[in-house]
């Protein structure tokens, strides 16, 4: 795989600043929630019951269909490994 690093002159430097500040607020208020959820309600949200929460909300309208969806699968990737490798402990 190649390595892009992108510099502010580039003429798609603006477009991805702005994806990625969204991506990052998605994927940490997602994260947010799933934190919430657990701590308080005992209670795993996974990545359906995140997509349904989030399909409304600013950042997940405004970012790619597939991305948004993709960011939640991510983060319910790593959240249930964590989980998993707690239980191991």
């Amino acid at each position: 795989m190649r390595d892009i690093s992108h510099t502010k002159n580039h003429r798609f430097y603006d477009e991805i600043d702005r994806l990625c500040f969204l991506s990052k607020n998605l994927y940490n208020y997602a994260n947010y929630l799933v934190r919430q959820s657990f701590i308080f309600e005992n209670n795993y949200r996974h990545y359906y019951d995140l997509q349904k929460t989030l399909s409304t909300q600013s950042d997940y309208q405004v970012i790619p269909a597939k991305v948004s969806q993709q960011i939640l699968i991510i983060l319910d990737r790593n959240t249930q490994k964590l989980f998993s490798s707690k239980r191991s402990l």
